[in-house]
């Protein structure tokens, strides 16, 4: 193979036009490179022939010809410099109407992975084509999932030559990543994706239940017969219709129901019962129910914890991380956890589903499935909420916020989660990420972190600085930095009921700006009263369903009322982890073959995640006029 420069001096000595001659010699045409049977054929070969066919015949459109053919090899090869370099000569020297959709096809294949490249002037290079539907549609599909423009990624690489099977899957990728709104829109944008889109309703259509959804996934094919997802359902379709219903005759229940945590124990207890007496209410005194042990689990080893299951196949908890640590490595065969904390990575078993082999035909029992164990990890954890909020304001189009974080464990990790899950947006989509943080331990240094971050305090000294040159007094407001556009905080309720106010002092009222106050569930306490409220206004906050003053729940809210009258507000939150961990059992297997459904709990709207973690998204809320205000954003 030649090098680099031969290459290039190739391409020169063959690139520009001479001055026309009085007479067309006659020439031999030139013999075609030797090129061995079994020697692959090189760009740098046809860089060699367009060289000799211009030199002898002065044929530039076969000329040009020939070097697309070099530019092609040169892609396929992946040396995207080299093919850019010979099809920036080719339009230096013009390009013949003939070759020009080729030619427009190879630059965009050229210029497709690199990032200074605008995916819309690509875009652009491809309309009008008179070339292939598929050849341009697989640079189109690239394109688009380029962008994370997931549907119209899918509904390009459905005008390609793709196999059926390759279609199904990757176009069930994509349009499992839209969410509702992009739905709706790529229901009415794209008629070729309605069948998946069908396929993806009637699967949280059908969510509760396996045996549903065998019948759904009947009348599917039905409606759409001959269509490709027809014969080839997407690989975790056909898982979830081979899970069999969880065999939930005995539960044990591991929480801490003495010593310090007692109290603690005893709300998820009170919600695991309340979910137990709601299904109880619902199906009837005849229902066949699960029979609930409840093991205490302070001061018992994991073996001890082993030996009290008895017959049972399911576990709900412990609710300690060290006591779920210690037990998953002594868990006997088939029996399954939802353990009511989480574990470092490195110490989860495999959270890939055990189920009967991916090519269970459709019509086949959902009971063949057997039961195999697993582990999968229901947590209140902050890091959770942290991220969250990290999403909404990065989504939002916020980009400077400053985080308030006190100086504790639990805010630390809040924060850390925060700054990570920053960090990786903006790594994702190559912008710079800027992010002010202040920390703090009491009300002095929360003050002093909040003035010198809005860089008040250095407004003041600049005031006080012309006071002095000009021997009078200067009637200025001090002005806060005008990039801040959000304030996170990470605090006790009593230390974010200081934050607001100082954070509305510090803020110059002439700007006309306001900056929103974020805070997470951990900065809420829902029984100080109106007081509370009045020192919170305006500050945005996301927590639990459960907590808002509307949700689907009121009679389990009045009756609870009623039997806990005095409950604190984390005994509440604690009441609404055990009635969802209960009734997430049965669900546990749907949600993990099917990680884009979403379970409606009283904590949130519960997701299982590929490490078997259940993730909750939560609503958010407003303090307006001492009272909750639900946002719809």
């Amino acid at each position: 193979m030649f090098a680099t420069a031969a290459s290039l001096s190739l391409l020169m000595g063959c690139g520009s036009t001479p001055k026309p001659v009085a007479k067309t010699p006659v020439v031999t045409p030139p013999k075609p490179v030797d090129v061995q049977a079994n020697q692959p054929v090189t760009p740098e070969h046809k860089l060699l022939e367009a060289k000799k066919v211009w030199q002898g015949q002065k044929d530039k459109d076969a000329r040009d010809s020939l070097l697309l053919d070099a530019a092609a090899l040169y892609i396929q090869q992946e040396d995207t410099l080299l093919a850019q370099q010979v099809l920036i000569e080719l339009r230096q020297d013009g390009i013949a109407p003939s070759l020009h959709d080729r030619y427009a096809l190879l630059l965009a294949k050229a210029y497709i992975n690199n990032r200074s490249a605008d995916p819309a002037k690509l875009h652009h290079l491809l309309e009008g084509l008179s070339t292939s539907t598929s050849k341009k549609a697989e640079i189109q599909t690239t394109l688009f999932a380029k962008q994370g423009m997931w549907a119209d990624a899918a509904n390009a690489l459905l005008r390609t030559n793709a196999s059926a099977e390759v279609k199904v899957e990757q176009v069930w990728t994509w349009v499992k990543q839209l969410d509702e709104t992009a739905l709706q829109k790529a229901d009415r944008q794209f008629p070729a994706l309605r069948p998946f889109i069908s396929l993806r309703n009637l699967t949280h259509e059908y969510a509760q239940s396996s045996v549903s959804l065998q019948e759904g996934l009947k009348a599917f094919q039905r409606t759409y017969p001959g269509h490709m997802l027809a014969t080839h359902l997407p690989k975790d379709v056909m898982q979830a219709h081979a899970l069999s219903q969880p065999d939930l005759q005995e539960i044990a229940v591991f929480l801490p129901l003495s010593g310090r945590l007692a109290s603690t124990g005893e709300a998820v207890k009170d919600g695991i019962m309340a979910a137990y007496y709601e299904q109880l209410t619902i199906q009837g005194e005849n229902s066949n129910l699960p029979a609930l042990r409840f093991i205490d689990t302070l001061g018992k080893s994991p073996q001890a914890l082993v030996s009290e299951l008895g017959e049972a196949k399911f576990i709900v908890g412990p609710l300690l991380k060290e006591t779920v640590e210690s037990l998953i490595p002594v868990l006997p065969a088939n029996v399954n956890m939802l353990a009511l904390n989480r574990v470092e990575p490195s110490l989860a078993p495999s959270t890939q589903p055990q189920l009967s082999p991916s090519d269970v035909s459709v019509n086949s029992s959902a009971q063949d499935a057997p039961l195999h164990q697993e582990v999968r990890y229901f947590g209140l954890a902050p890091e959770d909420e942290a991220e969250q909020l990290a999403n909404f304001i990065f989504n939002k189009g916020l980009r400077a916020p400053i985080v308030v974080a006190a100086q504790s464990s639990l805010y630390e990790r809040m924060h850390d989660a925060f700054k990570d899950r920053w960090f990786a947006l903006h790594k994702q989509k190559g912008t710079r990420a800027h992010v002010t943080t202040v920390t703090f331990n009491d009300s002095s240094s929360l003050r002093e972190g909040i003035t010198q971050a809005l860089d008040v305090a250095q407004s003041n000294k600049r005031i006080n600085q012309i006071e002095y040159m000009v021997n009078e007094d200067v009637y200025n407001m001090p002005r806060s930095r005008r990039d801040i556009d959000a304030i996170i905080a990470f605090a006790s309720p009593q230390d974010t009921e200081l934050l607001n106010p100082i954070i509305e002092a510090s803020l110059n009222p002439y700007d006309g700006k306001q900056v929103p106050v974020y805070a997470t569930s951990r900065s809420m306490d829902y029984d100080s009263g109106k007081n509370q409220w009045r020192d919170l206004q305006n500050v945005r906050f996301i927590d639990m369903p459960w907590m808002m003053p509307t949700h689907q729940w009121q009679a389990l809210a009045a009756t609870t009322d009623t039997v806990w009258p005095n409950r604190t507000t984390m005994q509440n939150r604690l009441f609404a982890f055990g009635f969802d961990a209960y009734n997430l059992l049965p669900q546990l297997g749907m949600l993990t073959v099917l990680p884009y459904l979403k379970y409606e709990g009283l904590t949130g709207e519960l997701q299982i995640n590929d490490s078997g973690e259940v993730k909750r998204q939560l609503p958010q809320a407003v303090i307006n006029n001492e009272r909750v205000q639900m946002l719809m954003e």
